[in-house]
């Protein structure tokens, strides 16, 4: 596969701090040359960075960085390469997933949280706790309009697997809504008929992987470790069950923070995902 690695290295508007840290890490760790052996070629790594002409904002900051990345992910597919995103936030979604339309789209989003808050819900004013609601057009409506391309994706598309650590308003809007949420412990054995199952006639994946989607003991993600996630192999098996069902437009792996991963667990555990991911062609 051609793959073009897209790197987003911002966490809450700051590069290269925290979780932004974690892309170029992971190329620093040998992620290119590690795809090469695998048999695919790596066509560019392209680093996405802000406006230099603002200062480092939240919210200004995420959304020139989701219109800068829909711009890429665009010319990238348009190249005839498989879009891989590197991001230190999950809310670069917004982005990634406006490069892929006019598709009709479908989000597979692995996370140990919800990201389903909106403005009105946030008790943390955290703008990456938004990151699912925002693709979905719940929230942020006239910025996520400002991002080129950018259209909902329908919740009946949406797939949640594996959060655990839900706001009380998460769990509310997951319980009125389409969105399909596969708890942990239905991953390893029922995701395969729930995927058979749900209305992904026609459209195109985006895979959405936070690596603190993983149990703890596989390694700490980030500064945000949530209890009774997922195993390596059950998270590399729910990969291949999603790319058997849909083909892939994109895929993105966020929020790794390398100075939480004190044995470089979840690093290796990073590579192994995304062999899952571009196994023989997304």
């Amino acid at each position: 596969m051609n793959i073009q690695l897209l790197l987003v290295p911002y966490d809450s508007g700051q590069r290269a701090w925290r979780c932004g840290a974690g892309p170029e890490h992971l190329v620093r760790a040998g992620l290119p040359a590690h795809l090469q052996r695998q048999g695919h070629i790596v066509t560019a790594i392209h680093i996405i960075e802000d406006d230099p002409t603002y200062p480092p904002a939240e919210i200004r900051t995420a959304f020139e960085l989701a219109r800068r990345l829909a711009t890429a992910v665009r010319s990238a597919r348009t190249a005839g390469h498989f879009p891989l995103v590197l991001s230190g936030n999950c809310n670069t979604a917004v982005g990634t997933l406006s490069g892929l339309t006019p598709a009709r789209r479908a989000t597979f989003w692995f996370d140990a949280h919800g990201d389903c808050n909106t403005p009105e819900t946030t008790t943390s004013g955290f703008l990456d706790g938004m990151g699912l609601a925002m693709t979905m057009g719940l929230c942020w409506h006239h910025l996520g309009a400002t991002v080129p391309g950018f259209q909902p994706v329908a919740a009946e598309a949406t797939l949640l697997l594996g959060a655990r650590d839900l706001d009380p308003s998460e769990a509310a809007l997951l319980q009125g809504s389409a969105i399909t949420a596969i708890p942990v412990g239905q991953i390893p054995k029922g995701l395969p008929g729930l995927l058979a199952r749900a209305p992904l006639a026609d459209t195109l994946g985006y895979l959405h992987l936070d690596v603190d989607v993983l149990d703890p003991s596989v390694g700490h993600a980030n500064y945000l470790p949530v209890p009774n996630g997922l195993s390596l192999p059950h998270l590399t098996a729910a990969v291949a069950a999603v790319r058997a069902r849909v083909p892939l437009g994109a895929a993105a792996l966020t929020s790794y923070s390398p100075e939480d991963d004190y044995d470089q667990g979840v690093c290796r555990a990073a590579f192994a995902a995304i062999d899952a991911i571009v196994a023989n062609g997304a």
